[in-house]
């Protein structure tokens, strides 16, 4: 279902690049970097180690979408950018679907970085590791959650739960 939000935005005071288009089919959550006004996927571990990451936050606008697990944005569309380390300290709900690991793996304490295209497959979603040390942003999960668990969704809700995170720096 891919789900992604801050925790409490009732003091979100933060910038959006509402003029980045979509080279791919992306899904809220979906973590990125720009090049010329695109969103692209990290070429490397490098780049998503460079902390100049975004990540993907659209309010879902197409009246035809009667399912959240139907919404997605399209290659061409525009997509709501959020910059990561303009929001070091605050808490997201990310659903377990966007990230690589099995949602029984991960766990409070664990860290979450983006993929890139070194990783294949999933190269916009997030994966699980072992020391952050090296990534200048990343995620801590702070607890399992049942966010993005809808029993009403796409074949009787397939995702285990969620995620609740802090976006930390090093």
């Amino acid at each position: 279902m891919s789900m992604f939000k801050f925790h409490d935005s009732n003091f979100l005071n933060g910038f959006n690049r509402p003029d980045v288009v979509a080279t791919e089919t992306m899904s809220n959550g979906y973590q990125f970097k720009i090049v010329d006004n695109n969103a692209v996927a990290h070429e490397t571990a490098s780049d998503v180690q460079s902390g100049d990451g975004y990540v993907m936050m659209n309010i879902i606008d197409k009246p035809e979408v009667l399912n959240t697990d139907d919404f997605c944005v399209k290659a061409g569309e525009y997509v709501r950018a959020f910059r990561l380390k303009d929001f070091v300290g605050l808490k997201v709900d990310i659903s377990a679907d966007l990230v690589s690991d099995a949602y029984s793996t991960v766990s409070a304490g664990d860290y979450l970085v983006g993929r890139s295209e070194a990783d294949t497959s999933g190269t916009m979603l997030w994966k699980k590791i072992a020391d952050p040390s090296s990534y200048s942003i990343y995620l801590e999960v702070i607890e399992k959650t049942p966010f993005g668990s809808f029993t009403v969704d796409l074949d009787g809700g397939v995702v285990p739960g969620g995620y609740l995170c802090e976006i930390k720096a090093n």
